[in-house]
């Protein structure tokens, strides 16, 4: 059953998803400026090793890297169900 508040707080969800996906964005875009480093191959390199200098900011770098991945995800489910509505 469709309603109009399902697809408010679809809506909103997404807003949410949005918004959050692009703080995540930019706290990775600081983070390859500061270390001249694409955060995939950070990543990489933190997970196997060869990254060794342990730094506050790179668990920080590699758990936002993370949680982009699932925001991505969360937000292409929230599109998904909203299309369905659509239809």
């Amino acid at each position: 059953m469709h309603t109009d508040e399902y697809e408010i707080s679809l809506s909103r969800e997404l807003n949410v998803c949005e918004k959050k996906i692009k703080e995540i964005e930019k706290f990775l875009a600081a983070m390859e400026e500061r270390y001249d480093m694409q955060t995939r191959s950070f990543v990489e390199g933190f997970l196997d090793g060869k990254i060794m200098v342990q730094k506050d900011d790179f668990m920080s770098w590699k758990n936002h890297y993370e949680e982009l991945k699932d925001w991505r995800e969360r937000k292409k489910e929230y599109e998904k169900l909203f299309h369905m509505m659509k239809i």
